[in-house]
């Protein structure tokens, strides 16, 4: 059962009893461009939670490296460090505090793994939208985006399988998948809301 109060006006209270465990960890994951970060940032406006991005961590990361995203993924590859560094701040607050969103590629399928009690989301989109989304956000040729996004992606799955044996693509990791091609991110964050009030 969940409790909700004032849901898009003031902070609400999420109750998930799951085998006498009360649960209040909402994770979304998804590729770039999908639009995790603004329905992620929409949720936190409704419900007044916590909301941790590891993909901020990465960029802050690459910055303090004066490195491109692609490049710190090639160094991710040769150094398992960085990854699971993250991975572990991540999952160390999926263990230790409640009224949370936590966004990231790793942290729903993490949580399954080690059977912590959470709402997986994963948001997807076709990848041409998903390249121009990217593209107004970041700027540059729309055809080099696309290249760059596919290396990234790649990337990413070739450290998760070597790192957790785990492809965070693979729909069965997750409880709800969302298709953000043609809907708006405030109808995003309805269906999402939808499916915790339906629990």
């Amino acid at each position: 059962m969940i409790l909700f109060k004032n849901v898009k006006q003031s902070r609400i209270s999420f109750k998930f009893i799951n085998n006498d465990l009360t649960m209040v960890i909402l994770t979304i994951g998804g590729p770039p461009g999908s639009g995790t970060s603004t329905v992620c940032n929409i949720l936190r406006e409704r419900t007044g939670w916590t909301y941790i991005y590891a993909g901020e961590i990465f960029r802050e990361m690459a910055n303090e490296k004066e490195m491109t995203l692609n490049e710190l993924g090639y160094l991710c590859e040769k150094d398992p460090k960085i990854d699971m560094e993250l991975d572990e701040r991540m999952m160390k607050d999926a263990r230790m505090n409640e009224d949370i969103i936590l966004e990231g590629r790793m942290i729903g399928p993490l949580c399954k793994k080690e059977n912590i009690p959470s709402l997986k989301i994963y948001i997807d989109a076709d990848p041409k939208i998903r390249a121009k989304r990217v593209n107004e956000r970041d700027g540059g040729d729309i055809e080099k985006v696309i290249v760059q996004m596919r290396i990234r992606e790649g990337s990413e799955v070739k450290r998760y399988l070597k790192y957790y044996n785990i492809d965070p693509r693979m729909k069965n990791h997750y409880d709800m998948i969302v298709d953000s091609s043609s809907i708006t991110p405030d109808e995003e964050a309805d269906l999402i809301i939808s499916k915790l009030e339906g629990m």
